[in-house]
């Protein structure tokens, strides 16, 4: 899996696909909800067919949506959407390397200098065996979520300026890589087989994690959020889920 290079035109090609979407493409996607006490609701998929691909979920670069695909090509994605006592959430199974991309920057009145704290549920069944996000070659995790802030150039290649957080196979929670000549950083928040089967709530300040990695404050808005489950380098089984996310103001 080269998803390290393979992303490198990820918020180049988005902003492109935004700019020139098409009314239809305009109205899948998925608009966020503001609620009481300051809270973003981006997404809870309770809103999707269970067994359904997101139809409201992008590719990794921002310009089709898979569920769209014909089925010879929507079936590389591995994700669908499953019902447990009345919660609907996202599943990934399988090998195969595929993001999803949710946007963010057409989102009007989306600020995270006044709602810093990105929240997610993930529950992790099984984790790819060997995998190491600090390997070019075995660059495999369960689970990670992606918040694209911006764009930096590398040479004549514009990359993303991005934050990734992972679930690992084998790094502590807490270490953090580099990657892209520093555009992307990794921040474990995860690992290991320690309460595989249970839903987990993560909280990140994701404007603190960009001061703390970039030394700026980031844009207000970001790009992107991605999603990604892979074990293909190691070609083991990999399954989990993601729900819920949204961002949270900073309690008084």
């Amino acid at each position: 899996m080269k998803h390290f290079y393979l992303f490198l035109s990820i918020a180049l090609l988005f902003i492109l696909s935004m700019s020139n979407a098409t009314a239809q493409n305009r109205s899948a996607i998925n608009s966020i909800e503001f609620g009481q006490n300051g809270v973003v609701y981006l997404e809870d998929f309770q809103h999707y067919g269970v067994g359904s691909l997101p139809d409201e979920w992008y590719n990794r670069d921002g310009d089709n949506i898979p569920a769209t695909y014909d089925e010879s090509l929507r079936r590389d994605y591995k994700y669908r959407v499953l019902e447990e006592r009345g919660n609907k959430f996202l599943r990934f199974e399988g090998i195969q390397a595929k993001h999803l991309n949710f946007p963010l920057l057409d989102k009007e009145g989306l600020n995270i200098h006044e709602t810093p704290l990105l929240r997610w549920d993930w529950r992790i069944h099984s984790i790819p065996e060997g995998g190491d996000e600090n390997s070019n070659n075995r660059n495999d995790v369960a689970a990670s979520v992606y918040v694209v802030f911006d764009t930096s150039r590398i040479l004549f290649q514009t990359v993303p300026v991005s934050i990734r957080y992972t679930w690992s196979s084998k790094h502590p929670v807490g270490s953090e890589f580099s990657k892209l000549r520093g555009r992307q950083r990794i921040m474990v928040i995860g690992t290991g087989k320690e309460g595989l089967g249970e839903w987990k709530t993560f909280e990140r300040n994701i404007v603190e994690d960009y001061q703390h990695f970039f030394g700026e404050k980031p844009p207000k808005r970001p790009i992107a959020l991605l999603i990604l489950s892979a074990s293909d380098d190691t070609k083991s089984y990999t399954k989990a889920d993601y729900d819920n996310f949204e961002l949270h103001p900073i309690a008084n």
